[in-house]
């Protein structure tokens, strides 16, 4: 059974018959742990050009007795933000001049945010301008040792409890339809217990370009079995991104972008190509706007988007759900038609060496939806105008919103618009 399809309509279907209570329970405890955390948020900046990975690193406890708590890896200067439990912080960034995510007092330019004054954070909140700029000459030493090598002991989740290149098969069992339900039902399970990141296929091959694939709600990486299995392993490598699908699609986008940051810096790799489906679309496209704006170089190697069957202008069961359901899941309100993210996705213009292949399916019809669909999302939603009027090419396939990724024809398509760019 494919993500983002039969199950999304079958989503609908529960909210609107008021699904048994237990698994809104679940949501509604998983939400209520997320309104114990703090949201961290600045940018760091330099008085110098750099090309060096920057990383920030957020940490608590008394002099002489600081603890990490997490870090986040930029590919550049630039925005980086952290979720942490409410408490009192310290942060401090420095550029790895290495290049091994390692601070090497005396050699890594850093800087504290406000000379090492402190933050208090309650849960809940969101802390903004929380700016670092690091000079040339700076030397504000960072007072602990760092290392991305040594485990975080802090008891809460950081960028070391994603699986980041964590190399698996296909068929990896915490990619199953269970887990894409408490992606769903229990997000904060998923993203302790089943494991959230980007996973790979094989190690990573500099000769080789990497695709990310993005699932849609409900989904994992199985969903793509058809595409990958046909995909030239000669030249490329898949990477596969699995989220829980209850967050907002903007917050899924920002830790999309950060784990992608971490690869970049890790693997500079110089090609990206992104292949999304349903709802994962809408999720690539917040991902690709964050790497256009931050303009540290990533953008560049970005040469393809290949999407199919995407709700671009938001789906009614969605909408459905936020009015109806005893607690709404955050991606419900970023999926409804309308909604403030669903008008601004577009805002942000692709770059001209980005070309986007917009794939639309028609095959298959629901009762429930009065216009023309896929068995799950309507044909306007996919074709949407501003979508079209930026698409390098529009193409309909006579599948369902599930089949499509199963087909051969749209597998051997993948196949042809990869070779296309990958020499550019």
């Amino acid at each position: 059974m494919r993500a983002g399809g039969r199950r999304w309509l079958g989503l609908c279907v529960l909210v609107l018959l008021a699904l048994s209570g237990c698994m809104f329970r679940d949501l509604k405890r998983n939400l209520a742990e997320k309104a114990e955390y703090a949201v961290l948020r600045g940018t760091v900046r330099t008085e110098h050009p750099t090309d060096l990975p920057i990383l920030v690193v957020i940490y608590s406890g008394e002099r002489g007795k600081e603890q990490l708590v997490d870090y986040f890896v930029l590919a550049g200067p630039g925005p980086y933000f952290f979720l942490v439990p409410g408490g009192t912080y310290h942060l401090a960034a420095f550029e790895d001049v290495n290049r091994d995510f390692a601070y090497k007092p005396g050699v890594d330019p850093s800087a504290l945010l406000r000379k090492g004054e402190s933050i208090t954070a309650e849960g809940g909140t969101t802390i903004d301008d929380l700016d670092i700029e690091i000079r040339e000459a700076g030397r504000e030493r960072i007072p602990f040792a760092f290392s991305s090598t040594e485990t975080v002991d802090s008891g809460e989740p950081s960028l070391s409890d994603f699986h980041l290149g964590e190399v698996v098969r296909l068929d990896d069992p915490r990619f199953s339809d269970e887990n894409a339900r408490r992606g769903l039902w229990q997000p904060a399970f998923f993203v302790r217990q089943v494991g959230a990141g980007v996973y790979f296929l094989e190690p990573y091959d500099p000769q080789k370009i990497p695709v990310l694939f993005i699932h849609g709600a409900l989904g994992y990486p199985g969903n793509f079995a058809t595409l990958i299995s046909r995909l030239d392993r000669n030249r490329f490598q898949p990477w596969l991104a699995y989220y829980p699908t209850a967050m907002g699609l903007e917050s899924v986008a920002t830790w999309l972008d950060r784990w992608m940051q971490y690869l970049y810096v890790q693997y500079r790799y110089p090609r990206l190509a992104v292949v999304a489906h349903s709802m994962g679309r809408l999720v690539a496209r917040a991902f690709v706007n964050r790497v256009i704006v931050a303009n540290d170089g990533r953008a560049a190697g970005m040469r393809l988007f290949f999407t199919m069957s995407t709700p671009w202008d938001g789906h009614a069961a969605a909408q459905s759900g936020v009015d109806r359901a005893p607690v709404v899941a955050p991606s419900w309100y970023d999926m409804a038609p309308g909604s403030p993210f669903v008008r601004a996705l577009l805002d942000t213009a692709l770059p001209p060496t980005l070309g986007h292949d917009l794939l639309f399916s028609y095959a298959g019809s629901s009762r429930r939806m009065r216009e023309a669909n896929d068995g799950t999302v309507t044909i306007a939603s996919q074709l949407e105008p501003r979508v079209q009027s930026h698409a390098r090419a529009v193409r309909g396939y006579n599948e369902t919103h599930t089949s499509i990724l199963d087909s051969v024809e749209v597998a051997a398509l993948l196949n042809r618009e990869l070779a296309a760019t990958s020499g550019e």
